[in-house]
């Protein structure tokens, strides 16, 4: 595996898999419509996006994750 490889995944622990080990709630968040899309949008037409609670560490965490 490369070095980017494996920073990568120090990213993913630190920043997604940790939080998501500490949280009081995950949360998906469905299609917001139409009306929600910017001006860039379906860019990237698979995306997904979930509100990570962790109320003992005072944190509101929003992940974005592509398909692609």
């Amino acid at each position: 595996m490369s070095s980017s490889g494996t920073t990568f995944e120090a990213d993913l622990r630190r920043e997604v898999f940790s939080r998501l080990a500490a949280a009081d709630g995950v949360y998906y968040l469905g299609e917001l419509g139409d009306e929600a899309i910017h001006d860039w949008g379906r860019v990237h037409d698979e995306f997904h996006e979930f509100v990570i609670i962790d109320r003992a560490g005072e944190q509101l965490t929003l992940v974005v994750a592509a398909d692609d």
